[in-house]
């Protein structure tokens, strides 16, 4: 006969009714809940009160998670003993662990032997976040004394960069975390580890703890350790320094250093970049008055490029053109090309542009979007392993020496963010909301964190893609204009207005191939135009069009980049002449950076 019965059978023969109705309800929250007929050995007196652990707790829907009913001994141990358990809303099993299907703040309520006793524990339950990017334990890192507590938590990061409150699982490397995150050290010192891990058990996230040891001081920083220890390169290299501690326990701690350099400059956050003068120089970090000092010899630089022929002013030209166009490297009038790249031809082509006074738009991780697709959809570790194959020594040393003397005049990490879904225009990266300006703008840091000094940016017509929100990583967007969107002089103002709210800057394209007056009469002859485009109704622009929007756009962006190579209509006469009109223009301007401001 259970201890539930027995009870109910006391109760039924009571005069007060009003406590047997509140019983059976408590039951009826916990199905056939049960307690013990007697005491275990060990337990503390009835004196004792009883504690629902943990206190309180935020879990998602269907989340599992257990409680347990303590009593503290007249030693001062604590014990864990059988209850009977009961919620207000959700379920909890006999063995205490409760879930629920609903969002809510529910409480759970535990009583002691002879339902004397009674405490409660407060359950906040949430929806499963849909969009999460990362988790942000708080605090980390930590220092707690043995035996001592200590209680962490856990916010998530949604890719709309907005913050919400989740469920996780915790675990520790060493001590012990509730299901609450409150941390508990045990009695030996040391550096350990407390985690987050999201419901799905997809991402988590890393608190460092330093547990003191008993009766002994708090460890002290004993000595700074800077890596890397020495570094070799030329005129206008960079490098990222970084800096560890170790402690007086012989533990590696995080450390704030303060870095400075005898030669070259060096931020905050430990990039240097070197002078134009060969010789050693000396990189120092300090903290607490403990340093560490690492070695740079700086080579002379590489000898001149060609000399120039005079060219400069506000890059102008297309997509493509290391295809076999004749339009650069010769007195013709484009001065810039995009194309993609490997490993084994950049440096060369880097090489090719400066000799012919062109610039460089690198798409490293360009190519067909089916590069980077898993199943039709993003594989942002393909699209890593692709950009992987750039960060060699000797091609970090030549994209900073080419961006340095104006080879290079930035890098796009993608064509057209925004064809997510089916039908946006056949060349998708999967279902509608894959990519966001959040997720580009981490693409964007990919690249800076292999070439610190190259802007980065990426190819959607300004209004297209997330108007309403703003790239904080990227630098710059190269925005297409087609008759089709409107008037070219509303279209540009209203690009560098986004740019000024988002701190980017704005590099400007023409549709040359279907960008003209579309022919909506039926006949798709495109007469009066610069002939077909690839599709109906879009028609070819013509030489007028291509001078008057490309003057207009061209004298207000960082660059003017045309989409794309084509050999029968770059190789038209009157077209010829409309490209050099507009690079005559833009030769005589100072050319914007293509960096954020």
């Amino acid at each position: 006969m259970t201890y539930t019965f027995k009870l109910a059978r006391r109760l039924a023969v009571s005069r007060d009714f009003a406590v047997l109705t509140a019983f059976l309800l408590l039951a009826a929250c916990n199905g056939d809940t049960t307690a013990p007929g007697s005491e275990p050995s060990g337990t503390p007196s009835t004196t004792s009160l009883l504690r629902v652990s943990p206190r309180s707790i935020t879990v998602e829907t269907n989340q599992p998670v257990g409680f347990r009913g303590q009593l503290r001994s007249s030693k001062g141990e604590i014990i864990t003993i059988p209850v009977a358990w009961g919620a207000t809303g959700g379920t909890i099993s006999a063995d205490g662990i409760f879930s629920s299907s609903l969002a809510g703040t529910f409480k759970v309520i535990g009583r002691g032997r002879g339902w004397k006793q009674t405490d409660t524990s407060v359950v906040v339950v949430v929806p499963p976040a849909t969009n999460l990017v990362s988790l942000a334990i708080s605090p980390n890192p930590a220092i707690v004394n043995a035996g001592a507590s200590r209680a962490f938590t856990v916010l998530g990061l949604l890719s709309d960069s907005t913050t919400a409150t989740i469920g996780v699982t915790w675990s520790a490397t060493g001590g012990k975390v509730d299901a609450a995150g409150v941390y508990t050290a045990d009695s030996v010192g040391g550096t350990y580890r407390v985690i987050a891990t999201n419901t799905a058990g997809t991402m988590a996230d890393t608190a460092v703890v330093t547990v003191n040891p008993p009766s002994a001081p708090a460890p002290t920083l004993a000595s700074v350790t800077l890596r890397p220890a020495s570094v070799s390169f030329t005129a206008g290299g960079s490098q990222q320094f970084r800096a560890y501690g170790l402690n007086s326990i012989g533990d590696s701690v995080a450390v704030s250093v303060t870095f400075s350099a005898t030669g070259g400059t060096v931020s905050t956050s430990g990039l240097y970049t070197a002078g134009q003068t060969a010789g050693t120089y000396r990189v120092v970090a300090a903290a607490s008055g403990k340093a560490d000092t690492s070695v740079v010899t700086l080579a002379s630089p590489p000898p001149p490029p060609p000399t120039s022929t005079g060219r400069m002013g506000v890059p102008f030209g297309a997509f493509n053109l290391f295809s076999g166009s004749t339009l650069i490297g010769s007195a013709q009038a484009l001065t810039l090309t995009h194309d993609g790249y490997a490993s084994s031809n950049l440096i060369d082509r880097i090489n090719a542009a400066r000799s012919g006074n062109t610039h460089l738009l690198l798409a490293l991780t360009g190519g067909s979007h089916n590069n980077y697709l898993t199943n039709g959809v993003f594989d942002p570790a393909k699209w890593g392993a692709k950009l992987a194959t750039f960060n060699t020594s000797a091609i970090r040393q030549a994209v900073a020496a080419a961006v340095a003397d104006g080879t290079i005049i930035g890098a796009s990490v993608m064509d057209e963010p925004q064809a997510n879904g089916t039908g946006a225009d056949g060349n998708t990266w999967g279902p509608a909301g894959t990519l966001t300006k959040v997720r580009v703008d981490s693409l964007c840091g990919a690249v800076k964190a292999v070439f610190p000094t190259l802007p980065v940016g990426v190819v959607h017509q300004w209004n297209v893609f997330e108007s309403t929100k703003d790239y904080r990583v990227c630098d710059f967007i190269d925005s297409q204009y087609s008759a089709r969107v409107g008037d070219v002089t509303t279209y540009r103002d209203a690009a560098l207005a986004l740019g000024r709210r988002s701190g980017h800057a704005i590099m400007f394209g023409l549709n040359i191939l279907n960008g003209g007056i579309q022919d909506k009469d039926g006949t798709y002859d495109c007469s009066g135009t610069g002939g077909l485009g690839q599709s109906a109704p879009n028609c070819r622009m013509t030489a007028d069009q291509v001078r008057q929007w490309g003057l207009t756009l061209g004298q207000a962006g960082c660059a003017l980049l045309m989409w794309r190579y084509d050999a029968t209509f770059m190789g038209r006469s009157d077209n010829q002449q409309a490209f050099k009109d507009i690079e005559t223009r833009l030769a005589g301007m100072a050319a914007p950076s293509c960096r954020r401001s």
